[in-house]
């Protein structure tokens, strides 16, 4: 009976966190696609260890494979141009850094998004890129802070 529940309450987390994005771009690379993938990782933290780290929702996609890099990349350009505030670099004409600040919507607090390419680092260039999508009332410079830890 335990191990029911704790399988129903994965069900409902991840489901609440997939709601999380709906309406934008990114949503739909959290689909599951990348749960077994061998060249992607991702991560979602909810409830108590969320606001351990002063966040309501954190879920990331890092990827290795190139075409999931353009993709991710795409839909990132398309939802950072709906964006109330961004910080974006771009290194060969590719997006290298962007951090974006999320219209306000509904029940849900400040919605962030963080995508950083790090194939195109100057110094120890990786063959990753990460997205992160986050919640949180916090602003964007405490949001900052964390990404920098």
């Amino acid at each position: 009976m335990k191990r029911i529940t704790i399988i129903i309450l994965t069900c409902l987390l991840t489901s609440m966190a997939a709601m999380a994005q709906k309406g934008l771009n990114i949503n739909s690379l959290f689909d599951g696609r990348f749960k077994k993938s061998p060249t992607a990782t991702e991560i979602i933290v909810t409830g108590q260890q969320a606001q351990e780290i002063g966040l309501t929702l954190y879920h990331s996609l890092s990827v290795t494979d190139k075409k999931d890099a353009e993709l991710i990349e795409s839909l990132v350009a398309k939802d950072g141009a709906q964006a109330v505030d961004k910080e974006v670099e771009y290194r060969n004409g590719k997006l290298y850094y962007g951090f974006y600040t999320m219209k306000q919507r509904n029940k849900y607090p400040n919605c962030y998004i963080f995508y950083l390419n790090q194939n195109l680092a100057r110094k120890s260039p990786k063959n990753n890129v990460t997205l992160i999508y986050m919640e949180s009332y916090a602003g964007p410079e405490d949001i900052k802070k964390l990404i920098r830890k």
